[in-house]
């Protein structure tokens, strides 16, 4: 089991804004904050992720991240609030096929190039 993840952005306080409404639709809350990393938990499980400024100005290489939803509404509110935000659609509401045949996702790019996923399977 993972019990926490962490997500390199270029200022992860500057971020937490963001992700605070992009990840609330999938029941996920600011839990802490210090100067250069932000954590944000699940209210179901526990599990975190963690916004982290990388070190010494290092740049930020992005990377893809999937969090379950709990419904198909809940993959779209998180779309939603991913373009509301500031960030940018990677891919609209709906089935994939190709991921499984009741696969749904909607992604969307954080503002450093990073590419967030909300699924069911």
């Amino acid at each position: 089991m993972i019990d926490h993840v962490g997500l390199f952005v270029k200022d992860a306080n500057e971020r937490a804004d963001f992700y605070e409404k992009l990840l609330a639709p999938l029941g996920y809350a600011k839990k802490h904050e210090f100067p250069g990393a932000v954590c944000f938990e699940s209210a179901e499980d526990g599990d975190s992720v963690w916004l982290e400024s990388p070190k010494d100005g290092a740049p930020v290489v992005p990377t893809h991240l999937a969090f379950r939803a709990a419904d198909q509404d809940a993959v779209k509110a998180f779309h939603a609030a991913g373009l509301e935000a500031g960030g940018t659609d990677n891919g609209q509401p709906g089935p994939r096929p190709n991921y499984g045949p009741t696969y749904y996702a909607a992604f969307i790019h954080d503002p450093d190039g990073n590419n967030i996923e909300a699924c069911l399977q």
